[in-house]
């Protein structure tokens, strides 16, 4: 086990440990500020910057690279900036733009001075992370674990609304600044490992695989570190166990992974679980589309004809259907049905213009989404009526004893 966590590999599963916690704790703020262009941009824009310090420091020494790797971005920023307040060019247009000129500019500094180094840069290479680099890795780690907890509730509402921030007298510039920094440091870290095109991937796709795992932004930020580490981890194994595989595109995909298993199955908007929500959407308004034609049969007092085991079966569950028929609770749900039925058939006739025989296939659709309490409001707001358009008696109220 130390033979393992010394060698080549173990300094890369480190390396991708600390770097999925730092990608997952910023990427869930860079996706919930929709910022995923600007962390692309910052990517290349710090391109010039790291092959100035390369170029500058011959050892490749890792706070030289990075204090380079800085200064491009921060510039990149400001350019962005610039081109926002002085043309009419959209966030996405000023973005572009940047990312393809400083990404140029580093690409002609690559070609004219060759620096020692650069590819791990450009292509991603987590064995080019030797002890420095993790060094490093470690220190920005615990920055991050300690600065965003702390200024969480700050940096969470400069977010979601920088202008309210202003109002209440928070620096909203000087959070942003110290965001921005931070987020440009994990870039040039995660660049050696992933490369240039998909640093991107480590920064955005776990935090956008945790939003189908949490709502809450916290909750993301915990969920998106997991994405981050387990995908990070899992392309270091992989490439180490298959030879002549790139490490930095299988993180990428690993990651992806995670995603696409997030989106299926996810408890907050997964496929899945969407897909259950609609079959039992589907359910439910078959089973009181069949309760309700029971109620007008027993009514009528003549019969219901055929109903499926399977519809039976979910209305004995909800107790809505006895042996002997309609429950008193099946009976009043389905009152209530026919009342929100009726009631938006009259709706639609006195307050939408809408013919008498135009009504019905709305208010057989509208009949199982109406509450309650929107039944009460559509009641006196057509004051009280007593039959719908076509005649038919609207069903009291439960408890008012009579129409109203």
């Amino acid at each position: 086990m130390i033979d393992w966590f010394g060698s080549a590999v173990g300094s890369a599963l480190t390396a991708a440990l600390l770097l999925g916690i730092s990608c997952g704790v910023l990427g869930t703020f860079v996706v919930a500020r929709r910022m995923a262009l600007t962390g692309d941009m910052l990517s290349h824009a710090v391109l010039p910057g790291v092959v100035a310090g390369l170029v500058w420091s011959t050892t490749r020494t890792p706070l030289v690279v990075l204090g380079c790797a800085v200064v491009a971005g921060w510039l990149g920023s400001v350019v962005m900036q610039v081109i926002l307040r002085t043309t009419r060019l959209k966030p996405d247009a000023a973005l572009a733009l940047v990312l393809s000129v400083f990404f140029a500019v580093g690409i002609a500094m690559v070609s004219r001075y060759q620096p020692s180094g650069v590819q791990a840069f450009l292509f991603g290479q987590v064995a080019a992370i030797d002890g420095g680099d993790l060094k490093l890795l470690v220190w920005v780690t615990v920055v991050v674990l300690l600065l965003v907890p702390w200024g969480f509730r700050v940096l969470r509402l400069v977010s979601f609304d920088p202008a309210f921030a202003r109002l209440l007298g928070f620096p909203v510039r000087w959070v942003e600044a110290g965001f921005f920094l931070m987020l440009t440091v994990v870039i040039v870290i995660a660049m050696q490992a992933v490369g240039v095109v998909l640093v991107s991937a480590m920064l955005v796709t776990p935090a956008a695989g945790a939003r189908f795992w949490s709502r809450s932004l916290s909750g993301m930020v915990w969920v998106s570190c997991v994405l981050a580490v387990l995908g990070g981890m899992v392309g270091v194994w992989i490439s180490s166990v298959r030879t002549g595989l790139p490490t930095g595109p299988l993180m990428a995909l690993a990651v992806t992974v995670c995603f696409v298993v997030s989106a299926w199955f996810g408890p907050e908007g997964g496929w899945l679980q969407r897909r259950l929500r609609v079959l039992r959407e589907r359910r439910r308004i078959a089973g009181e589309d069949v309760l309700k034609r029971m109620w007008h049969a027993e009514q009528a007092g003549g019969d219901a004809g055929g109903v499926s085991v399977r519809v039976m079966k979910d209305l004995k569950a909800r107790e809505w259907v006895g042996e002997g028929g309609l429950t008193e609770a099946g009976k009043r749900h389905a009152r209530g049905l026919v009342r929100a039925h009726r009631l938006w058939e009259t709706y639609l006739t006195e307050r939408a213009a809408f013919k008498p025989d135009h009504v019905h296939d709305e208010a057989e659709r509208a009949e199982h989404w109406i509450d309650d309490e929107q039944k009460r409001d559509l009641a006196e707001k057509l004051g009280f009526p007593e039959k719908d358009p076509h005649g038919s008696p609207i069903p009291p109220e439960e408890g008012t004893g009579g129409a109203e």
